[in-house]
């Protein structure tokens, strides 16, 4: 029988209502589970009651007829179980589609998976999403966004599925367009849940997604008061074989895309919450520590925070025109505050892999969230002729291997902030990464001073050597700066090389320019005789630019995909080839005992030792990021055993363990505009562990604020200093940004800011920093483990405490409410 016309429209949009109102969440198990246990099982006395707080609070909210709200999905809702009043601001009867409740998973989907003294972790099998509760507290976090302020209409239907899915996943399609990158989650790809299973800890389980060809094993883990998530690289399958590709294409006659990863978000909405409270905030590790608040008004942008730990991988510079210009990231962490809760996470296994992405409200949805996304593939400039001029982007073929995993950290309450965050820190980089507390020699601080030996200025046929500090000259600069009082110093010899500052390559003997090896050696002695150490500036092993070594660039050069040797330089400066990283721990290896001959106290190390991290594809000296990673803390450890200590620049945190001192730590961030300040998260975690100073301060654009910065971050400032008059420096190849460093010009300046950071600082050296919060607008308090603190004012008129007043652009030491 023929149907009318109208008869046939009406069956379509039946069928498509019905369809439509099914359940987004459609992965499958695939393993027998139990079925989750009672929600009330093996709860404190706090959260029992906190349990029928909520429940009486979803019964009012309910007979009200509030808008839903609450995190059920709608077959818990039927069978009336009850939910986290936490997450249930106004619970309806009925779940509407697309709220909340509909499209994340209640408290009672959960079941225990693993507890210890701290917390309890449940688990979800039929989503994969997990729980934890915290009994110090009877705080929740769940690895999906916070019920709270939850807004349908302020989220599209694209983010409400990466928000419900446990994994989002970035991709590129080889036989479409390789250089495009495309984004799916495993709702979309109709993941299945397979081989979940409890382990002594946690879970573990496989999203398989046989359509696309991908399988992401992961695993949850519950230690002392954090949890680890984990994608692990056994049973991880990156695209289709060359079989089922085959078998596809024979099947629909059909060419396949040929999928592969280039990067993962593993539960990247832990922790998310929305502004509605406006009592939080994220930590990114822009420059010391950014805060981005959580801001209710906040109008719609398209700002965010994503960067590469441990800075760009130069390898993939070359026609790459979003390289940042941010503060590079040295700590692998982030952090989460949400009221009176707060998590801070350290990316563990593959953090030389990692990007910290952090996103205000309403830049992508509703949410504040921070998460860690792990590369697996890069985009590259593939040349296509011998000038590599001209060629195509594409990806790597080869994905980056090994396992990929964060430690969240909760806090218990007592410092639910930035400095419980770094307290935490601290603690991991003592646990785990060995650092101890300093044994300082006396109750003096040791100024960190670099001395400049040598440049050469460019000429009309070559160039001249310059010679700005020689051995004798520096005697004279050491033996002043100790009679006007600065009884302690760390002194860096840069320049020091054959050709100076400039050139790199073939670094011994020391220059005759400046005294040659006997000379160095003499002041070397000299300084040890009036309480100096000295170290030698390595950092100029990174480079080549003389082909001494035996050094050719298109053999013993770093290089990218397409063969291309890469070069860099700074702003305003000369772009040099860098070197292989194994080229660079052979030659510096061979020079170890010719600085041990000349008796001083180490080396400082920086560039490509501990401060830039590139992975190599030079056929001859490849290395992958994480290799050459392992390259670094080789020689900082060969250099500590061999020369007894080691200062580093600009270092990332996996050469913290090695280092006797810090030079270059950032003060300052990036000046995004949509972050709420800087806060001093690195320097609280490092003090009493590691002695540091920030940049130079005879180069700084506000020296009296640099100098109250450091003050307020227990920061020893530092000086680069030469004996030649400063218009010397005009005109020399690389030290033209070094305008003002004539000794004779900052003597009696760095005698009186010795004095006054001695005073302040020197009793606190071996002291944690315990306590850090602004007193009134421009105004901050620092505090220290032995109850000083510091209170320091950048405004123009006096700061007036409980009993105690602080000049105008000033600071005062505070004991007991008395300066």
């Amino acid at each position: 029988m023929q149907l009318p016309a109208k008869w046939k429209r009406l069956f379509v949009l039946t069928l498509l209502a019905a369809i439509t109102s099914a359940s987004i969440v459609t992965y499958t198990i695939a393993a027998e589970t139990e079925k989750p246990g009672q929600a009330n099982e093996n709860k404190t006395d706090s959260e029992k009651k906190a349990k029928q707080e909520d429940h009486a609070a979803n019964v009012r909210e309910s007979e009200t007829g509030t808008k839903a709200g609450t995190p059920q999905q709608t077959k818990n809702a039927q069978e009336g179980s009850t939910t986290d009043a936490r997450t249930a601001r106004g619970a309806n009867v009925q779940t509407a589609k697309n709220s909340y409740r509909s499209l994340f998973p209640g408290d009672d989907s959960f079941r225990l998976a693993s507890e210890n003294a701290k917390l309890r972790l449940y688990v979800d099998p039929k989503t994969g999403h997990f729980l934890v509760k915290d009994k110090r507290s009877g705080q929740a976090w769940r690895s999906f966004p916070d019920a709270y302020g939850w807004n349908d209409k302020d989220n599209t239907n694209t983010w409400k599925k990466h928000m419900q899915s446990p994994v989002f996943i970035k991709y590129v399609e080889f036989n479409v367009r390789k250089d495009q990158i495309k984004e799916t989650n495993v709702l979309d790809q109709k993941a299945a849940i397979e081989r979940f299973e409890l382990t002594d800890s946690g879970f573990r389980l496989t999203f398989n997604m046989p359509d696309i060809g991908f399988a992401i094993p992961i695993e949850v883990s519950l230690k002392d008061d954090y949890v680890e998530t984990k994608i692990i690289e056994e049973g991880f399958k990156d695209g289709k074989s060359s079989e089922e590709m085959a078998e596809y294409e024979a099947r629909t006659k059909k060419k396949d895309k040929n999928a592969r990863i280039a990067a993962l978000r593993l539960y990247p909405f832990l922790g998310a919450h929305t502004s509605d409270r406006e009592d939080g905030y994220l930590l990114i590790p822009d420059g010391p520590g950014t805060l981005i608040q959580f801001r209710k008004d906040r109008p719609p942008n398209n700002n965010f925070y994503f960067e590469a730990v441990y800075g760009e991988d130069y390898a993939f510079s070359n026609n790459n025109p979003s390289l940042s210009i941010r503060e590079p990231v040295r700590m692998p962490v982030f952090g989460i505050k949400a009221g009176d809760q707060a998590l801070l996470a350290v990316i563990h296994d593959g953090a030389e892999y990692a990007n910290v992405l952090a996103a205000p409200s309403k830049s992508m949805n509703q949410y504040n969230w921070a998460t860690a996304e792990f590369t697996y593939r890069q985009r590259f400039f593939q040349p296509t002729d011998k000038r590599k001029q001209n060629g195509f982007q594409t990806f790597n073929k080869e994905r980056a291997q090994g396992d990929r995993s964060i430690r969240y950290y909760f806090l218990d309450g007592n410092s639910p902030d930035y400095v419980g965050m770094a307290a935490r820190y601290r603690q991991v980089l003592m646990e785990e990464d060995g650092l101890k507390r300093v044994t300082p020699d006396g109750d003096s601080i040791r100024l960190p001073v670099y001395l400049l030996g040598a440049d050469s200025k460019k000429g009309f046929l070559w160039d001249s050597y310059e010679a700005l500090t020689t051995t004798s000259e520096a005697e004279e600069i050491v033996n002043e700066l100790t009679a006007i009082g600065v009884k302690k110093m760390s002194i860096t010899y840069a320049g020091w090389q054959k050709g100076g500052i400039s050139d790199f390559g073939g670094h011994f003997p020391v220059d005759k320019g400046i005294g040659a090896n006997d000379g160095m050696r003499q002041f070397i002695e000299y300084a040890h005789v009036k309480g100096h150490d000295v170290t030698l500036d390595a950092s100029s092993y990174t480079f080549n630019n003389t082909g001494r070594d035996g050094f050719r660039s298109s053999r013993d050069g770093l290089q990218d995909l397409g063969s291309v040797v890469i070069k860099y330089g700074r702003r305003n400066e000369t772009a040099t080839t860098l070197v292989s990283p194994r080229f660079m721990q052979e030659v510096l290896e061979k020079d170890f005992d010719k600085f041990k001959q000349l008796g001083t106290d180490g080396l400082t190390l920086g560039g490509g030792q501990g401060s830039l991290l590139n992975s190599d594809f030079n056929e001859r000296h490849k290395a992958t990021r994480e290799e050459a990673k392992g390259i670094q803390q080789q020689l900082f450890d060969q250099a500590v055993q061999t020369l007894g200590s080691v200062r580093a620049e600009s270092a990332n945190a996996y050469a913290w363990k090695y280092v006797d001192a810090l030079d270059g730590v950032p003060i300052e961030n990036s000046f995004d505009l949509f972050v709420d300040g800087t806060v001093p998260f690195m320097q609280i975690a490092l003090h009493g562990l590691i002695p540091y100073s920030s940049v130079f301060a005879n180069t700084a654009d506000n020296y009296a604020t640099y100098l109250l910065k450091n003050m307020e971050y227990g920061s020893i400032p530092s000086f680069m200093l030469t004996f030649a008059a400063s218009q010397d420096l005009i005109g020399t190849r690389s030290l033209y940004n070094y305008y003002s460093t004539h000794y004779k010009d900052w003597s009696e300046e760095i005698a009186k800011q010795y004095s006054r950071f001695n005073e302040a600082l020197g009793d606190v050296q071996d002291r944690m920093i315990v306590g850090h919060r602004s007193l009134a607008a421009g105004v901050y308090e620092t505090t220290y483990d032995n109850g000083k603190r510091i209170v320091v004012n950048y405004n123009e008129s006096p700061y007036y405490g409980d009993g105690y007043e602080v000049k105008a652009q000033d600071f005062a030491v505070v004991h007991g409410g008395r300066s």
